[in-house]
């Protein structure tokens, strides 16, 4: 994937000032240079997001930790970079991004293919606010956003089996070919969140935080919005399914190797008569790309 507008500015005001610098300052500085660039009330939040994933999943980045909440840059003389422990949350008790129901459902358009709706990514993310996920899994009053990746190599696909520490019982020990998780409310985009590559840059970052492929796919298609009514939990949640091609000779390593396991990449035909088939959707996907490929 292309870098982000975000970490190329990140990037330029580092390398002015030449010194170690906060989220906070990164943002002030940001601010001085193009205040309509900056959106949203808690900005230094995203950057501080943006830029820890970006340390920690890419072997190239420029960006080290030089301090308590301090970011540098790698190419400068003496850097000395610290290593910060990743911080360990409950999945129930984040804050998610999730759409009102009733915006939701009159969002949606035609569906394409059964369970597939065309639906704008942006248009979903910009519709998006904050909700306790306690809440939302207690209520149909929100509709859960899932950025939801399904991995091609040539004519296999990639799948994984979920283990038991999945926080949702019902997915204990199923088999799927669809990645992804909840949008986490403090990585929100509030900058720059009218371009497109931005939003793309954030709806992957889910994917980037759980698995690494060698090399990074360059190719993706998005397919539209997964909606499903048949249950309460399918009513709660929506996918934004992105189909991605890997290269050829690509590897692929779970980053949370506690919820995945079996990773490998399976062919089509394999796959249709595996266990992938019960989950729903998973599904789905296979039924929709059928039709598509």
């Amino acid at each position: 994937m292309a870098r982000s507008r975000l970490l190329i500015v990140l990037e330029e005001v580092l390398r002015e000032r030449g010194v170690p610098l906060s989220a906070r300052a990164l943002v002030a500085e940001i601010q001085a240079r193009n205040p309509e660039d900056l959106k949203g009330q808690t900005p230094w939040k995203t950057v501080g997001a943006r830029l820890a994933v970006d340390i920690r999943q890419n072997p190239a980045s420029p960006f080290i930790r030089q301090g308590s909440g301090l970011y540098g840059l790698r190419e400068w003389p003496d850097a000395a970079e610290i290593a910060v422990p990743p911080r360990r949350i409950s999945p129930l008790d984040e804050d998610i991004l999730a759409v009102p129901a009733a915006r939701f459902l009159s969002m949606l358009g035609d569906e394409t293919v059964p369970g597939i709706f065309k639906l704008d990514y942006l248009d979903v993310v910009t519709a998006s606010q904050t909700v306790p996920r306690r809440r939302a899994e207690e209520t149909e009053s929100f509709v859960q956003i899932i950025p939801s990746f399904v991995i091609f190599r040539g004519r296999e696909v990639l799948c994984y089996k979920r283990t038991r520490k999945t926080p949702e019982n019902r997915l204990h020990d199923t088999r799927s070919i669809v990645f992804g998780g909840h949008l986490q409310s403090a990585d929100v985009p509030t900058l720059f969140t009218g371009e497109r590559p931005f939003v793309v840059d954030f709806l992957f970052r889910e994917l980037r935080e759980e698995l690494s492929l060698t090399p990074e796919p360059e190719r993706y298609l998005y397919l539209g919005a997964l909606y499903l009514t048949g249950s309460a939990f399918e009513r709660q949640h929506t996918g934004l399914v992105f189909v991605l091609e890997a290269a050829e000779q690509a590897s692929a390593k779970s980053l949370e190797p506690g919820y995945h396991s079996g990773l490998k990449f399976m062919g089509w035909e394999e796959v249709l008569s595996s266990s992938v088939m019960e989950d729903r959707w998973s599904r789905v996907c296979i039924e929709a790309l059928g039709q598509t490929s």
